[in-house]
Protein backbone atom coordinates (compact mmCIF):
# COMPACT_ATOMS: atom_id res chain seq x y z
CA UNK A 1 0.00 0.00 0.00
CA UNK A 2 1.17 3.49 -0.76
CA UNK A 3 0.88 6.10 1.98
CA UNK A 4 1.47 9.69 0.90
CA UNK A 5 2.78 11.33 4.05
CA UNK A 6 3.70 14.82 5.09
CA UNK A 7 7.38 15.63 5.58
CA UNK A 8 6.72 15.92 9.32
CA UNK A 9 5.50 12.32 9.46
CA UNK A 10 8.14 11.17 6.99
CA UNK A 11 10.87 12.30 9.39
CA UNK A 12 9.65 9.65 11.89
CA UNK A 13 9.50 6.78 9.38
CA UNK A 14 12.34 4.49 8.28
CA UNK A 15 12.12 4.78 4.47
CA UNK A 16 10.29 7.54 2.63
CA UNK A 17 10.64 8.22 -1.08
CA UNK A 18 10.78 11.78 -2.31
CA UNK A 19 9.62 10.46 -5.70
CA UNK A 20 5.95 9.53 -6.19
CA UNK A 21 5.40 5.78 -5.82
CA UNK A 22 3.05 3.80 -8.03
CA UNK A 23 0.71 1.19 -6.63
CA UNK A 24 -1.45 -1.48 -8.17
CA UNK A 25 -3.11 -2.32 -4.85
CA UNK A 26 -6.90 -2.35 -5.31
CA UNK A 27 -7.33 -0.64 -1.93
CA UNK A 28 -6.00 2.54 -3.50
CA UNK A 29 -3.79 5.19 -1.93
CA UNK A 30 -3.89 6.81 1.47
CA UNK A 31 -2.56 10.04 2.92
CA UNK A 32 -1.20 10.45 6.44
CA UNK A 33 -0.27 13.40 8.64
CA UNK A 34 1.40 13.69 12.01
CA UNK A 35 -0.17 15.94 14.63
CA UNK A 36 1.00 16.80 18.11
CA UNK A 37 -1.98 16.95 20.44
CA UNK A 38 -1.54 17.19 24.23
CA UNK A 39 2.22 16.63 23.69
CA UNK A 40 1.41 13.25 22.08
CA UNK A 41 2.21 12.02 18.58
CA UNK A 42 -1.00 11.38 16.66
CA UNK A 43 -1.41 10.18 13.08
CA UNK A 44 -4.45 10.56 10.86
CA UNK A 45 -4.80 8.44 7.73
CA UNK A 46 -7.23 9.34 4.95
CA UNK A 47 -8.22 7.13 2.03
CA UNK A 48 -7.76 9.17 -1.14
CA UNK A 49 -11.00 8.23 -2.90
CA UNK A 50 -13.53 7.76 -0.09
CA UNK A 51 -12.06 10.17 2.51
CA UNK A 52 -12.38 7.39 5.11
CA UNK A 53 -10.15 8.35 8.05
CA UNK A 54 -8.34 6.48 10.80
CA UNK A 55 -6.93 8.23 13.87
CA UNK A 56 -4.13 6.97 16.12
CA UNK A 57 -3.13 8.77 19.30
CA UNK A 58 -0.14 8.44 21.61
CA UNK A 59 2.32 6.89 19.16
CA UNK A 60 5.87 6.25 20.32
CA UNK A 61 9.03 5.44 18.39
CA UNK A 62 8.29 1.69 18.35
CA UNK A 63 4.82 2.34 16.87
CA UNK A 64 6.34 4.19 13.91
CA UNK A 65 8.72 1.29 13.30
CA UNK A 66 5.74 -1.11 13.06
CA UNK A 67 3.11 1.18 11.55
CA UNK A 68 1.81 -1.59 9.23
CA UNK A 69 0.61 -3.64 12.19
CA UNK A 70 -1.04 -0.69 13.94
CA UNK A 71 -2.73 0.49 10.74
CA UNK A 72 -4.09 -2.98 9.95
CA UNK A 73 -5.38 -3.41 13.50
CA UNK A 74 -7.07 -0.01 13.52
CA UNK A 75 -8.53 -0.44 10.03
CA UNK A 76 -10.01 -3.91 10.66
CA UNK A 77 -11.38 -3.05 14.09
CA UNK A 78 -12.87 0.22 12.88
CA UNK A 79 -14.65 -1.70 10.10
CA UNK A 80 -15.95 -4.15 12.73
CA UNK A 81 -17.07 -1.25 14.93
CA UNK A 82 -18.99 0.16 11.94
CA UNK A 83 -20.80 -3.15 11.45
CA UNK A 84 -19.17 -4.19 8.18
CA UNK A 85 -19.68 -7.84 7.26
CA UNK A 86 -16.86 -9.96 8.72
CA UNK A 87 -16.55 -11.87 5.42
CA UNK A 88 -15.77 -8.57 3.67
CA UNK A 89 -13.17 -7.68 6.30
CA UNK A 90 -11.54 -11.11 5.91
CA UNK A 91 -11.42 -10.67 2.11
CA UNK A 92 -9.87 -7.22 2.59
CA UNK A 93 -7.10 -8.38 4.92
CA UNK A 94 -4.81 -9.87 2.19
CA UNK A 95 -4.92 -6.51 0.38
CA UNK A 96 -3.32 -4.78 3.38
CA UNK A 97 0.19 -5.19 1.98
CA UNK A 98 3.36 -3.69 3.40
CA UNK A 99 3.25 0.08 3.53
CA UNK A 100 5.51 2.15 1.34
CA UNK A 101 5.76 5.87 1.93
CA UNK A 102 6.31 8.89 -0.27
CA UNK A 103 5.89 12.63 0.22
CA UNK A 104 3.70 13.16 -2.86
CA UNK A 105 0.68 14.76 -1.16
CA UNK A 106 -2.58 15.94 -2.69
CA UNK A 107 -3.89 19.24 -1.34
CA UNK A 108 -7.53 18.14 -1.64
CA UNK A 109 -6.99 15.07 0.56
CA UNK A 110 -4.94 17.13 3.02
CA UNK A 111 -7.77 19.66 3.13
CA UNK A 112 -10.24 16.89 3.97
CA UNK A 113 -7.96 15.76 6.81
CA UNK A 114 -7.63 19.32 8.09
CA UNK A 115 -11.42 19.67 8.13
CA UNK A 116 -11.83 16.42 10.10
CA UNK A 117 -9.21 17.56 12.57
CA UNK A 118 -10.70 21.02 13.08
CA UNK A 119 -14.41 20.21 12.96
CA UNK A 120 -14.77 16.67 14.29
CA UNK A 121 -11.71 15.73 16.31
CA UNK A 122 -11.40 19.03 18.17
CA UNK A 123 -15.04 18.78 19.28
CA UNK A 124 -14.41 15.25 20.58
CA UNK A 125 -11.31 16.40 22.46
CA UNK A 126 -13.28 19.11 24.22
CA UNK A 127 -14.75 16.43 26.52
CA UNK A 128 -11.41 14.83 27.46
CA UNK A 129 -8.34 16.04 29.31
CA UNK A 130 -5.94 14.00 27.15
CA UNK A 131 -6.09 12.76 23.54
CA UNK A 132 -5.14 9.24 24.64
CA UNK A 133 -8.50 8.97 26.43
CA UNK A 134 -10.19 8.70 23.03
CA UNK A 135 -11.01 5.09 22.21
CA UNK A 136 -9.21 4.35 18.92
CA UNK A 137 -11.82 2.23 17.11
CA UNK A 138 -14.82 4.25 18.27
CA UNK A 139 -13.09 7.53 17.46
CA UNK A 140 -12.19 6.42 13.94
CA UNK A 141 -15.72 5.10 13.40
CA UNK A 142 -17.27 8.36 14.60
CA UNK A 143 -14.96 10.48 12.43
CA UNK A 144 -16.31 8.73 9.33
CA UNK A 145 -19.98 9.36 10.03
CA UNK A 146 -20.16 12.65 8.16
CA UNK A 147 -20.68 13.98 4.65
CA UNK A 148 -17.59 15.16 2.78
CA UNK A 149 -17.37 17.45 -0.19
CA UNK A 150 -14.38 17.30 -2.49
CA UNK A 151 -13.08 19.85 -4.95
CA UNK A 152 -14.79 19.36 -8.30
CA UNK A 153 -18.02 17.91 -6.91
CA UNK A 154 -21.37 19.44 -7.74
CA UNK A 155 -22.97 21.43 -4.93
CA UNK A 156 -25.59 18.73 -4.30
CA UNK A 157 -23.05 15.87 -4.17
CA UNK A 158 -21.00 14.52 -1.29
CA UNK A 159 -19.13 11.46 -0.13
CA UNK A 160 -20.19 9.44 2.90
CA UNK A 161 -16.98 7.74 4.04
CA UNK A 162 -18.71 4.85 5.85
CA UNK A 163 -20.87 3.91 2.86
CA UNK A 164 -18.26 4.72 0.22
CA UNK A 165 -15.49 2.69 1.90
CA UNK A 166 -17.78 -0.32 2.09
CA UNK A 167 -18.59 -0.01 -1.62
CA UNK A 168 -14.88 0.46 -2.40
CA UNK A 169 -13.93 -2.68 -0.46
CA UNK A 170 -16.67 -4.72 -2.11
CA UNK A 171 -15.41 -3.65 -5.53
CA UNK A 172 -11.74 -4.25 -4.56
CA UNK A 173 -12.41 -7.75 -3.23
CA UNK A 174 -15.13 -8.78 -5.66
CA UNK A 175 -17.48 -9.23 -2.70
CA UNK A 176 -20.17 -7.13 -4.33
CA UNK A 177 -20.36 -9.48 -7.34
CA UNK A 178 -22.78 -12.39 -7.39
Amino acid sequence: MIIHCTKKLGAKLPEVSSEPLKSSNPLGGWHANLYTIDCRNCVMFCHDQTRFVLFMAGLKKEHFANLDFWFQDLFANTLLKLGYDTALIEKTHPLLTAMRFDTNCDRSVQGSMRTVRMMELESMLYRYSDVTELLPYSTSAQLNDRPVTVKGMKSNECLWPIRDMEAWLKAATGAGLH
